[in-house]
């Protein structure tokens, strides 16, 4: 009896909790810092600050532009353009309903009409994890936009959404599935479950979880784990035609995507250079910020 009880609660629950975590909206969650530019009837978050060459940043799968809370200024001290984005449901960019908005190809065009939209010909494209496989779409789709790519531990082969994907479609149970796991207060035990150096979790937990806290979050994670990958020119099929250089960079103890897929991006594409970094995992620029780092400056005097 009591463990119908308890699971009744856990299904049910977040249906009314949901209204006490999501209680920001996306231009809230914007500030002063950043600006919207609307993007196929998208509010896409663009933070643009600096002067130089442009470097446009894509967050991995879980952050938004937080995630680049320390590179970010360091890359504009040295004389960069830098301009973060926030991808179709995350940070303050649109929560969108229509599943094709959170295709790796929609996401990818998102990026060139920034582009556009700043009237910048073409730029270094630097992207973390599920923000890397953007950067490569984007050099599949508008080669001539792109100068050169630093992808940290780029998602690059897979050709699926993980399977966790297809559960959290369910009625309900997947409903219930996608709040619990999605939890504010479990920011921290995730990222630290990623990482081999996880001291920087502690200080930077509460940046990544404010993203989880704007309004059709959750409805937003759950459309995009019904969409398509990629789109009309898959990443794992097209990533070998990339013929700017590339420059990748790994930690050697990633539990994620494991440094052999560098390796093979290394030996496969025209251009690419992998840089390992030991002992780190999933997240380089927060776990080794000054290798990160000095690999960065390296990748951008070639």
């Amino acid at each position: 009896m009591w463990g119908i009880i308890i699971l009744i609660f856990l299904c049910g629950a977040p249906f009314i909790l949901i209204r006490w975590r999501e209680t920001r909206t996306i231009q809230q969650l914007l500030g002063t810092q950043g600006r919207h530019i609307i993007i196929n009837g998208n509010p896409v978050a663009v933070y643009d600050q600096g002067s130089g060459p442009a470097i446009v940043m894509l967050h991995g799968f879980g952050g938004w532009q937080a995630t680049w809370g320390r590179v970010q200024p360091a890359l504009e001290a040295a004389g960069y353009r830098t301009i973060g984005i926030d991808a179709i449901g995350a940070g303050a960019s649109s929560r969108s309903s229509h599943k094709h908005d959170y295709t790796t190809e929609a996401q990818a065009r998102n990026v060139i009409a920034v582009l556009d939209a700043l009237g910048i010909d073409n730029a270094t494209i630097l992207g973390h994890s599920y923000g890397g496989r953007i950067a490569l779409q984007t050099a599949i789709l508008a080669p001539e936009r792109v100068n050169r790519i630093i992808a940290l531990a780029p998602e690059s082969l897979a050709k699926e959404r993980p399977p966790i994907a297809k559960i959290v479609t369910i009625p309900i149970l997947g409903y219930a599935l996608a709040f619990w796991s999605t939890a504010p207060s479990l920011t921290g035990a995730g990222l630290k479950a990623v990482s081999k150096r996880p001291d920087w979790v502690v200080a930077q937990q509460h940046e990544y979880a404010r993203s989880v806290r704007v309004q059709g979050h959750l409805a937003g994670q759950i459309c995009q784990s019904s969409a398509p990958k990629d789109g009309i020119k898959p990443v794992p099929e097209f990533y070998k035609t990339i013929t700017c250089p590339v420059f990748l960079i790994w930690g050697d103890r990633d539990p994620v995507f494991a440094v052999s897929t560098g390796t093979t991006l290394v030996n496969t594409m025209p251009d690419a250079h992998l840089a390992v970094i030991p002992n780190t995992g999933h997240v380089p620029h927060e776990e080794s910020f000054d290798e990160t780092m000095a690999f960065m400056h390296l990748a951008l005097s070639q």
